[in-house]
C-alpha cells in the first residue's frame, strides 16, 4: 500500500502536536523560572480557558503572567496527559486528551486532579501552537481540588484565578 504525502504530512501533524503536548507539561511543571516558555506554546492571540471557574487568559502578557501565578500558587505540580485524539485540517487542529494532575509535597503525592483538555491548534511555520486551550474538571474533581488537603494547598491558586473570572 502506497501512503500518499497529504496521509504522511497529517502524521506528522499528529507527532508534532503530541510534541507541543509535552513541552505544554514540561513548561508548566519544570521551568519554572521562566513562564514564558508555557506563553510561547500559545499563539499570539491565543487563549487558555477554565470554564467550570469562568476563567479566560488570554495573548501572551496574560498568558505569562497566568503561568508565573500557576507556578508561585502551587508549586509541585505534575500534569500527566494521555489518550490524545488529534484531528488535522490543513494549518488548524483540533483535539481532546485526558490530563491527571499530581501534587508533590513532603508529607505525600496527591493524585489531584481529573479531567481533559479540548484544544484549538494553528501551525506556526513548522510548528503548532494553541489557539485555544480549555480545560475541564468533573463535578467529582471539582470538588477534590477545593476540599480537605488539597483545597488547602490549591486555594491561593483558585484565589489567585479571580483575576481572570468573565462573567456572561
Amino acid at each position: 500500500m502506497a501512503l500518499d504525502e497529504k496521509y504522511i504530512q497529517e502524521a506528522a501533524d499528529r507527532v508534532m502536536i503530541q510534541d507541543l503536548l509535552g513541552r505544554y507539561a514540561f513548561a508548566a511543571d519544570y521551568q519554572t523560572a521562566d513562564p514564558g516558555a508555557w506563553a510561547g506554546l500559545f499563539a499570539d492571540n491565543g487563549r487558555f480557558e477554565i470554564p467550570v471557574m469562568k476563567v479566560i487568559v488570554e495573548g501572551r502578557d496574560e498568558l505569562r503572567d497566568f503561568a508565573a501565578g500557576l507556578q508561585r500558587t502551587i508549586p509541585g505540580l505534575h500534569h500527566v496527559m494521555t489518550n490524545v485524539m488529534i484531528d488535522v485540517d490543513g494549518d488548524r487542529a483540533s483535539g481532546k486528551c485526558e490530563l491527571n494532575e499530581f501534587l508533590l509535597r513532603p508529607e505525600a503525592i496527591y493524585n489531584n486532579l481529573q479531567g481533559w483538555y479540548e484544544d484549538e491548534y494553528v501551525r506556526d511555520g513548522r510548528h503548532w501552537l494553541f489557539q485555544v486551550r480549555k480545560v475541564f474538571v468533573p463535578r467529582d474533581s471539582s470538588r477534590v481540588t477545593t476540599g480537605g488537603k488539597i483545597g488547602e494547598y490549591f486555594k491561593a491558586y483558585l484565589e489567585f484565578c479571580q483575576q481572570y473570572r468573565h462573567e456572561s
